[in-house]
Parts: C-alpha cells; sequence; structure tokens
C-alpha cells in the first residue's frame, strides 16, 4: 500500500504531470495501434465477442505486475472475452518511472513493467491495448489535462463511447480514484476485488435475464412509480433546470454555427428568427442538421435532438427513467459540440450544470432498493432479444448443411469475398485521408491558392461524413443485442452509388459474414481505427477552418 501512497501523493503534488504530448521513453516513443488479428487464426479460437474492457492504472503495473499478465493470459471462469487497456498517461508516468525521476524506489518495479507491456504492443497482443496519444489528446468537460487521475478516468470514458458493447471497468487501489470513477458512471475495483467482480457481473446478468423470463414485468412499474413519486417530491425543478441549461447552450451553438456556414446571410437562412424557446431551438437542429450540424458532430446524434424534442416539448408526463435518459443524452449532445469550440465559455458551464443533475439523479436512485435503470435496462435487453428471434434471416438447418461436405467451404470464400470489399473500402478511405491531410498540412496551408484549399477542405467534409456513417454502421453491427435489421446501416453505405460497382452480395449475406467471430474480431479493431481517423480529421478541419477565417475567406 505504500507504493500506492506514494503514486497518489506524487499524482496530487504534480509531480508527475506531464503534456499529453509529451514522450518520454520506449512505450511513449512507440507507434501505438490497435491489434490486428492474424488472418490465419481460426474462428474458433474465439469467444463470443468482447464483453470486458479492464483499464489498468498505473499503481496496479506497478504492484501487481504478474496479476496483470494472468489476468491478459489466463480465461477467468464464468467471464467472456476481455482486453486490457492501458491509458496514455500510464504508459507516460511508467516511462519516468523507470528513469527513476519521480521516485527512485519504484524504479526496479517499473522496468519489467515498461518491458511487459512493450512486447505486447510490439506483438500486437490483442488482449493488451494501448490508449494513443491522439485519443489521449481529446477533451472531456469536467475534466483536467493537468490531472492525471482525471486523464485515466478520461481514457475509461473514451472507451465506454468506442465500444459500447462492452463493460469498460478501471482497476487501481488508488480510492479516491474509484470513487470519482464510481461518481462518473465507470465500474472500479481494486485488484483484490477484480476477478470476484469480474464473475458476479456475467452472473447477475444471466440471473437477471432468467428471472425476467420468468416473471411479469408490473413489478417493475410499480417500483418505477414510488421511483418517480419520490423523486418529484424531493427535486420539482430537475425538468426546468435540465431545459434551462438546454435552452442556453444550444442557443449559442445555433448562433455560432449558422454565422460560420452562412456568414451575414444566416438570419435570413435560419428556420425560425429568435427569441426561442426550447421546442423553437430544437427544430432549428432538426431542420438545419444535414447542412450545419451534421458536418460538426456525428450525423447519429440527430436521434438525441429527436428525444429531446418528443419529451421535453410534447407536454408528455416524464418518469424518473426518462430525466435519466434525457439528461445522458444531453451530456453526449454537449460532449460532442465540445470537440469542436467552448462557445465562449457557455458550453462547459452547461455541461457542468446538466452533470450536476445527473450526479444527483444517479444518487437519489442508488439509495432506493433496487437500482431501476438496471430493471429498464434487462427489459429493454430481452425485448430486443425477442425481436432478433423474430428478424434473423432463415438460414440452412444442421441437416441440410450435413447434406452438403463443400457448405463450410464455399461459405467460407464467399466471406472472405465480402469481407475483402469491405478491406478495399478501408484502403479507400485511408489513402484518400492521407492525400487530403498532404493537402491542408499546416506547414503548407499558409501558401496554398483558395481553390486549391477549398477543394481539399470539402473534401475532408465528405470523408469526415463518410467515416462517421461506415463506423455507426460498424457499431450498431457490435451491440450485443444486434439483429438482422442493424446490417440495413452499413449495407446501405456500400451500396452507394460511389462503390456501388465492387458490391455483388446481399444484405442477408453481409449479415451472415459479420456474424461469424473471426470477423466480428476484425470489425472491432476496424472500428476503434476509424474512430481514430475520425478525431484526427476533426482535428485537421479545425485547424484549417480557422486559417481560412483567418484569410477572409469564410
Amino acid at each position: 500500500m505504500q507504493i500506492v501512497e506514494d503514486l497518489h501523493v506524487a499524482r496530487v503534488q504534480k509531480r508527475m504531470a506531464l503534456s499529453v504530448v509529451q514522450t518520454c521513453g520506449e512505450l511513449t516513443s512507440m507507434e501505438i495501434d490497435l491489434p490486428e488479428q492474424d488472418l490465419n487464426i481460426s474462428a474458433e479460437s474465439f469467444t463470443s465477442g468482447l464483453n470486458i474492457l479492464v483499464v489498468i492504472d498505473t499503481n496496479i503495473m506497478i504492484s501487481h505486475l504478474e496479476f496483470v499478465r494472468s489476468l491478459k493470459s489466463e480465461d477467468i471462469p464464468g467471464v467472456g472475452r476481455l482486453a486490457l487497456i492501458i491509458p496514455w498517461v500510464v504508459l507516460q508516468e511508467l516511462d519516468n518511472l523507470k528513469k527513476g525521476k519521480m521516485l527512485q524506489h519504484v524504479r526496479d518495479k517499473a522496468i519489467p513493467a515498461v518491458q511487459f507491456i512493450y512486447m505486447c504492443l510490439k506483438n500486437q497482443d490483442s488482449k493488451l491495448w494501448g490508449q494513443s496519444m491522439q485519443l489521449a489528446s481529446q477533451k472531456i468537460y469536467g475534466l483536467s489535462d493537468e490531472n492525471n487521475d482525471d486523464r485515466v478516468l478520461q481514457c475509461c470514458l473514451q472507451y465506454q463511447n468506442l465500444f459500447p458493447q462492452a463493460v469498460v471497468i478501471l482497476c487501481t487501489d488508488d480510492k479516491n480514484l474509484c470513487n470519482k470513477a464510481i461518481v462518473s458512471e465507470v465500474k472500479a475495483f481494486c485488484k483484490a476485488d477484480l476477478v470476484t467482480a469480474l464473475q458476479n457481473l456475467n452472473v447477475n446478468r444471466h440471473q437477471n435475464c432468467v428471472e425476467l423470463q420468468q416473471s411479469k414485468c408490473d413489478t417493475e412499474f410499480e417500483k418505477r412509480e414510488r421511483g418517480d413519486a419520490s423523486l418529484t417530491a424531493r427535486f420539482p425543478n430537475i425538468l426546468p433546470d435540465l431545459e434551462k441549461n438546454l435552452g442556453e447552450a444550444l442557443s449559442c451553438i445555433l448562433e455560432t454555427e449558422m454565422k460560420i456556414a452562412f456568414g451575414n446571410l444566416w438570419m435570413e437562412i435560419l428556420y425560425l428568427k429568435p427569441p426561442w424557446t426550447l421546442a423553437n431551438l430544437l427544430k432549428c437542429y432538426k431542420k438545419h442538421w444535414m447542412a450545419v450540424f451534421g458536418y460538426v458532430v456525428p450525423r447519429s446524434l440527430l436521434s438525441t435532438i429527436e428525444c429531446l424534442y418528443k419529451h421535453l416539448c410534447m407536454d408528455k408526463p416524464v418518469d424518473s427513467s426518462t430525466v435519466r435518459i434525457l439528461l445522458q443524452e444531453s451530456k453526449k449532445l454537449f460532449h460532442a459540440f465540445s470537440s469542436r469550440s467552448d462557445y465562449n465559455g457557455v458550453l462547459p458551464q452547461a455541461y457542468a450544470e446538466v452533470n450536476k443533475l445527473y450526479q444527483t439523479l444517479t444518487q437519489v436512485r442508488s439509495d432506493s432498493e433496487q437500482d431501476l435503470s438496471e430493471d429498464i435496462m434487462v427489459l429493454s435487453e430481452n425485448a430486443v432479444c425477442e425481436k432478433m428471434e423474430a428478424m434473423t434471416p432463415n438460414l440452412q438447418s444442421s441437416e441440410e448443411k450435413k447434406l452438403h461436405p463443400s457448405f463450410h467451404v464455399a461459405q467460407e470464400n464467399r466471406h472472405q469475398e465480402i469481407w475483402s470489399v469491405l478491406e478495399g473500402v478501408w484502403n479507400t478511405i485511408n489513402l484518400y485521408s492521407i492525400e487530403i491531410f498532404q493537402k491542408l498540412d499546416p506547414s503548407t496551408v499558409t501558401v496554398t491558392a483558395k481553390s486549391s484549399l477549398e477543394e481539399a477542405f470539402l473534401g475532408l467534409q465528405k470523408l469526415l461524413a463518410a467515416v462517421n456513417d461506415i463506423r455507426e454502421g460498424i457499431s450498431r453491427i457490435l451491440t450485443p443485442t444486434s439483429s438482422f435489421q442493424d446490417i440495413w446501416t452499413l449495407y446501405n453505405f456500400l451500396i452507394s452509388n460511389e462503390i456501388n460497382n465492387s458490391i455483388k452480395f446481399t444484405a442477408e449475406e453481409l449479415y451472415e459474414c459479420v456474424s461469424q467471430e473471426l470477423y466480428r474480431e476484425r470489425l472491432e479493431v476496424g472500428c476503434c481505427q476509424l474512430a481514430q481517423l475520425e478525431h484526427t480529421m476533426k482535428q485537421c478541419h479545425a485547424s484549417v477552418h480557422t486559417e481560412a477565417k483567418n484569410r477572409g475567406w469564410l
């Protein structure tokens, strides 16, 4: 425990504070990519998909390296497939600890930890990933770049967004960091409790599903009604406060982005003129989404706008579970816009206020006899499971397959053909992005002609939209409750006019291909690579936009 306390004090005193972009040793100087699975490994070598991501803190790497080794290499009974995540800030701290720059007595323990991570990353071990510097540079409101605890927590939140189908768990012996994670809705456990927690996680999921299938839904709604009454009595202003903060932030964002997009003509083009009600603001966002906001944040967030409008502007009663969802959706929307700007400080202030409302509501719900959110989540998962059974396309039965010995060979060949098309799309996107980045390089953009810059900038916007669309399609497929209907987002992208000539397969064949464990594993890697590319493109977009504005082109 002395090492844990020493590391905690060093963080608090900022003796371990480093710039995100600072490299300080062999780990932070590596080219960190997500692992690419060996194509020769058969699908039977994988489990049913990525279930759990365990984020490892520095004190665990230092004090319990053998535990981390076993966690990576050995299967835990009752626990599905997991991967270990090493945050960028942990890589920085280990590099410096290895040199003895911060805590001399920890140096001997840091060296084998650095060597272990280095070999895993070098060999692209699929069960240990490193957070890239690009991801670590992405800011999340409410967290400080200067605080290493918050940077570890930021890593957890980012991987929650990148892998919604998996449970993200922080492993640390720092109790204060555990507290921060828990109030931010990230599961956190010390080393001593982690294995038991992982096993209980899967056991509880199974038990909840079985119990739900054998019981009626009446008791769940009775609990919810009791919770709603308690919530309304204790916090009558929670919805008005949410609407107030939404209105202030969205009005500022609307005016700013419309001026950027249309200049002096923005008021003429605006769908509804100010002063705005929240309902009018949300109508403006829906109206201008594709032309303006879809180029600033992921287009899929239109569903968030529609959700807010449906529940806040239609004079319908709102229960506590819906309030919780609305707060989550509002935070998600603010976070997406935060990568663009802080909008003169309005956005971080609104985010902080909504986050306070969310934490207050979460605390009230956690005090109840049973967390209602888990009840509703299980209900939802069960409903989706039933929907999957109804919608899954009819495939050959096992008896039919026995009649055709060549079936498996032909099917695998077909899957490889389909996968080659997906690889071709990725290669095209990758090459095109490199070409655009070269044209928009900061060292050359100041001398680039206006016409060339505009052409490259337009290409960047189109590519950003395409990457967002394909990543959203893959994310829908990778959710644990995905069904045949979830294939259409990806399939519709693939059969678009630009690449239609390469598509010689049906949506059913694509679904059958990506349902195989081997190809789902590759999709998981590809999804994260697309997310990192999307993040880099957004940074480039913001930089070039600023340069064009400074030169008076916008």
